[in-house]
């Protein structure tokens, strides 16, 4: 298997199949188990490498949002409080990703909201 970025889209080479998707299209990327998925509205695209050699693929408009997802900041809708650590991403097509706190303070918030939320003034 081969995945390449090329002109705003990934090339995923399996044996006898060329899938291209392109990257606006990608929801978010979740790892299970030994798999990896990428989300699309349309399907879900099984391929076999690490969440890491993903991000070193992908551009800025990815972040590794949890030790198991991978999101696409352009196409969040909305982010509520999961637990005390955890808030859960969604998207227009219903589905969702996990975002760690951390992550969403660091990188994720300033980007799509470009601001603060109460969220990051409670005295937990």
């Amino acid at each position: 298997m081969n995945i390449q970025l090329s002109q705003n889209r990934l090339i995923i080479v399996k044996r006898n199949q060329i899938t291209y998707i392109s990257l606006s299209d990608i929801i978010f990327i979740e790892r299970i188990r030994q798999k990896t998925l990428i989300h699309t509205d349309a399907q879900e695209i099984t391929v076999y490498i690490t969440l890491k050699e993903m991000m070193n693929i992908l551009p800025d408009m990815f972040i590794r949002s949890h030790k198991s997802f991978i999101i696409n900041v352009q196409n969040l809708r909305e982010l509520n409080l999961f637990n005390r650590n955890t808030f859960e991403a969604y998207y227009k097509n219903r589905k969702t990703a996990l975002v760690s706190k951390q992550v969403l303070r660091q990188s994720i918030y300033s980007t799509w909201k470009g601001g603060e939320d109460e969220y990051f003034h409670s005295t937990d």
